[in-house]
């Protein structure tokens, strides 16, 4: 039977398709894999992706002082652009949230991964 999180990344696949690469949700430092393209998979072992874990937790805890700095509303989410691609965090409270990790050749912008993760989670 399909969890919410794999309708999520099932959702991303569809609309980001080929340029996406990984799709996980954490909770506090327990992380979930719910897709991981097989090239990426290549790069990573399971210490790294605890690594990723903890710094997502970081970043959800950083989130009311984020708010507080920027007049700008609630944070729906943190992107990281690197050379070689875009790492969307959406936190979901806070202690968890998703990551989504998308090639840099991909013409998705993080606020089309934002309303997605949303639109499913709402």
């Amino acid at each position: 039977m399909p969890t919410p999180d794999a309708d999520i990344a099932d959702a991303l696949r569809d609309s980001i398709g080929d340029a996406l690469r990984v799709v996980g949700f954490h909770e506090g430092t327990d992380w979930r894999i719910e897709f991981m393209r097989e090239d990426v998979r290549e790069g990573y072992g399971d210490a790294s992706i605890d690594d990723i874990a903890d710094d997502l937790v970081l970043d959800v805890l950083s989130t009311p002082r984020q708010e507080s700095l920027y007049e700008l509303g609630d944070l729906h989410a943190t992107a990281r652009l690197f050379e070689d691609g875009l790492v969307v965090h959406v936190p979901t409270d806070d202690r968890s949230g998703y990551l989504v990790s998308l090639d840099a050749t991909g013409d998705v912008t993080g606020r089309n991964v934002v309303d997605v993760v949303r639109d499913a989670t709402e």
